[in-house]
């Protein structure tokens, strides 16, 4: 469904009008952004792992490097011949070339935001490798390891990096925005597709229509626009922002 945030046409992707897709068996995914919404620089998902799936061993070519940040539960990550327990909050940047895969060796449900800065990727699979176990890796973010004011002047508002130049990303910047009860974040535009994923709480638009996003809504701003929210509830609202291009 489309709605108007500003002098344009948006999409705003209603969690409760979808229907997930295996990408894997077991591995249940909700779209986010891609080319099948007519993106062209985005595709992003929400993907889930059921007990005992996983994403097989694969890289990805081109400028596909893929940004996978945990929501919940723990999976087995395979990154660059290592293998390293993530849990809610990590995120795992593995540039174009490089294998990776998940398994969740566990009896709970696993759950990412996977995001790549063009669309469709390219995906190729590749036989499993010698792994060495590690309890930590330079592409993997610990969780709440880079939280910080959001910006100058911007009150109850926080930013968490997730990935970056800081964890080997070329052409990818994303983080959660956490907003206080009775807070906004400011008013931006940029020159590349932006996509806005409700990891938690609800918010409402502050631009164009006011449009209220609650958990597991999302929308995609394009190029140009103004976006911005505001929480009016009465919990802390957190967002996943995915971008294709470098943080400066």
């Amino acid at each position: 469904m489309t709605v108007v945030l500003e002098g344009q046409e948006e999409l705003i992707i209603w969690r409760s009008e979808q229907v997930a897709v295996d990408r894997y068996e077991g591995c249940p995914r909700f779209a986010i952004a891609g080319a099948d919404f007519g993106h062209s620089s985005l595709h992003v998902g929400d993907l889930f792992y059921n007990p005992g799936f996983g994403v097989p061993h694969h890289y990805h070519t081109g400028g596909a490097e893929e940004t996978q940040i945990m929501l919940e539960g723990e999976l087995e990550c395979w990154v660059d011949g290592k293998r390293v327990i993530v849990g809610p909050g990590d995120a795992v940047t593995a540039p174009p070339g490089i294998g990776h895969a998940f398994q969740n060796r566990t009896d709970k449900v696993g759950r990412m935001i996977t995001a790549f800065p063009l669309t469709p990727p390219e995906t190729i699979h590749i036989d499993d490798p010698e792994l060495e176990d590690a309890t930590s890796h330079p592409a993997i973010i610990p969780a709440d390891s880079r939280r910080g004011p959001y910006g100058d002047g911007v009150e109850g508002v926080e930013k968490v990096e997730l990935s970056g130049d800081f964890s080997g990303a070329k052409s990818t910047y994303t983080y959660f925005v956490d907003i206080q009860p009775g807070s906004s974040m400011p008013v931006e535009k940029f020159d590349a597709e932006t996509a806005i994923f409700v990891v938690s709480g609800q918010v409402v638009s502050i631009v164009g229509s006011k449009e209220v996003l609650a958990t597991d809504d999302g929308a995609v701003v394009e190029p140009g626009e103004s976006y911005g929210f505001a929480n009016e509830g009465s919990d802390v609202a957190r967002l996943c922002v995915v971008h294709p291009f470098l943080n400066k």
